[in-house]
């Protein structure tokens, strides 16, 4: 606006002058002659005299005006797209995001909008504090965070803690070819104790591997460490998705993922309300050609108290799957009250091509439903399990889960870690 009235004051200058000179020399110049053609201020233009330099210059600032208006109206507008508008921050969305029941000292938290501790996972888990006796909660908001992450050993009693499953994922995409074997292709490694994870997503989006590609393993997460829990979290890959390496682990309400094994290791570990979804291949039309294995157990002596169990859950998606392979020769598998769609193959169970397994694994079903629950055609070597046998498997006794899920050091007041101060703030 301000440029817009300067412009149109100059004009009126402009026309202010020519018309007081025109009315100074009227009087001794015929108006008939003043705008002929060679009349008289063309012919003191081209003289050069003073009425001819002043017409001049009255045409120059005219022509200036005008330009400068229009180069403003042509620019403003680009200037004002380019502007940078503040990211708004609201510390008090972490608040709001912390669990009453979570007991936590520290709180740390991660986005990727400049509105947190840090703008990486590692980041906030090299924060943690090593040997920690207490819960250190790292608060991860939404959004796809594309790095590799280990939790080593010394990180103890961490919780990561998302914005849904669907919403906040860590992702990488290595596999046993890139990262020099299995065990080395996680997104993230779980090596600490005490781990728990609540409404978050570990991927690897490596490309599935085809059939018999060797080394095309892709371990989404990898879990060493001792009593771990995981609640509503999803696990996405295709072969070896979930490593469930050792240890005593409880999942509840979680979405797992794969095509080939993909939930494999020598965990003694407990599934409870979980979605198990194959991403196998389609058999060629008229084949009863297997593409898939749920679970691949690596138990391998009868000494070794481990085994993968699972009730209430449920198997469906794509191929036709096994519900195990027997990577180790103790093998122990259980599924209880699970849902089977027909995704899983009649045999049900398979030796992972040695045949003295079949003498020592323990595979077992109880009071599974679905059209591939049918146990007409198991394999001998399977057990359709009674209530007697089940019972062990069936609830957190089977993870020693009493002595640890529900025991938890108490702390009322969590400390959020305030980057910008450099400071630990109590939090209200």
């Amino acid at each position: 606006m301000t440029t817009g009235k300067s412009s149109l004051l100059v004009w009126v200058l402009a026309i202010s002058t020519a018309v007081v000179v025109l009315l100074f020399f009227s009087s001794a110049i015929p108006p008939s002659s003043l705008f002929s053609t060679g009349g008289a201020f063309e012919k003191w233009s081209n003289e050069g005299s003073v009425i001819g330099e002043l017409i001049s210059l009255i045409d120059s600032v005219a022509r200036r005006a005008s330009w400068h208006h229009r180069s403003h109206h042509h620019h403003l507008p680009h200037h004002r797209h380019r502007r940078r508008i503040a990211a708004k921050c609201d510390d008090k969305k972490w608040k709001d995001m912390i669990d009453p029941n979570v007991k936590a000292s520290l709180v740390l938290t991660v986005d990727q909008n400049g509105c947190a501790n840090f703008s990486s996972v590692q980041a906030a888990v090299d924060a943690i504090p090593d040997n920690s006796p207490t819960r250190t909660l790292v608060l991860i908001d939404s959004g796809v965070y594309r790095e590799k992450v280990t939790l080593r050993a010394e990180k103890t009693y961490a919780i990561f803690q998302g914005q849904g499953y669907l919403n906040t994922t860590i992702v990488w995409n290595d596999t046993a070819a890139s990262a020099a074997g299995t065990f080395y292709s996680h997104s993230i490694a779980i090596l600490a104790p005490n781990f728990i994870a609540k409404n978050i997503s570990f991927q690897n989006d490596a490309p599935p591997p085809s059939q018999g590609m060797e080394d095309g393993q892709a371990v989404a997460l990898r879990i060493d460490g001792d009593q771990a829990a995981f609640y509503g979290c999803g696990f996405y890959g295709a072969q070896d998705t979930l490593l469930d390496l050792k240890g005593r682990h409880y999942f509840k309400e979680c979405f797992i993922q794969g095509s080939i094994d993909f939930i494999c290791g020598n965990g003694r570990s407990l599934y409870e309300d979980c979605s198990l979804h194959s991403i196998a291949m389609e058999p060629p039309p008229g084949s009863r050609l297997h593409t898939g294995a749920v679970t691949a157990h690596h138990r391998n002596s009868e000494n070794e108290k481990t085994g993968f169990s699972f009730v209430n859950c449920s198997i469906s998606g794509s191929g036709l799957t096994w519900l195990g392979r027997a990577w180790g020769p103790y093998a122990t598998v259980v599924f209880a009250r699970t849902y089977m769609s027909s995704v899983v193959a009649s045999d049900g169970w398979q030796n992972f091509g040695d045949s003295s397994r079949e003498r020592t694994v323990f595979y077992g079903e109880y009071e599974c439903t679905g059209a591939g629950s049918n146990s007409a055609l198991r394999v001998p070597y399977s057990k359709q399990l009674s209530r007697d046998e089940a019972a062990v498997f069936l609830d957190i006794s089977y993870i020693d889960g009493n002595d640890w899920l529900l025991s938890e050091s108490s702390s009322s007041n969590p400390i959020i870690y305030h980057d910008q101060n450099e400071e630990l703030i109590q939090a209200l």
